[in-house]
């Protein structure tokens, strides 16, 4: 009976800890590809679309030639990005929801977001 309970309990922890921190063997969201690779699996949460928008925005920002066509240089995007980004944090995420689970919600929130922090 012992045998069977131990067996019973390892075999619960190793699905609880399978079903927690293996994520379907989903990278864990560490930039804007990496999120949009995941909402197409699962679910993504409010902290990951804003890491996310972040990573996008510091893509973008530090792209020569996307600065240059656009009328600015690498280090004006990243003074303004600098200056807006908490606030745009705040105006962009603050009554956001708490999951995201259609890539089309995460591209057009992670579009404002940029758009906020003066990337055009």
């Amino acid at each position: 009976m012992k045998k069977l309970l131990l067996f019973l309990a390892v075999a619960g922890g190793g699905y609880y800890y399978y079903a927690n921190h293996m994520q379907g063997g989903i990278a864990p969201v560490d930039s804007y590809q990496a999120l949009l690779k995941k909402v197409e699996a699962s679910p993504v949460t409010r902290a990951e679309v804003m890491l996310g928008a972040n990573d996008l925005a510091t893509t973008f920002c530090n792209d020569v030639e996307f600065q240059r066509t656009g009328g600015s240089s690498v280090s004006e995007c990243q003074s303004k990005f600098s200056n807006f980004k908490e606030m745009c944090e705040s105006r962009v995420f603050g009554d956001a929801p708490e999951t995201y689970s259609q890539k089309d919600e995460v591209t057009a929130t992670a579009k404002t977001y940029v758009s906020c922090v003066g990337i055009r």
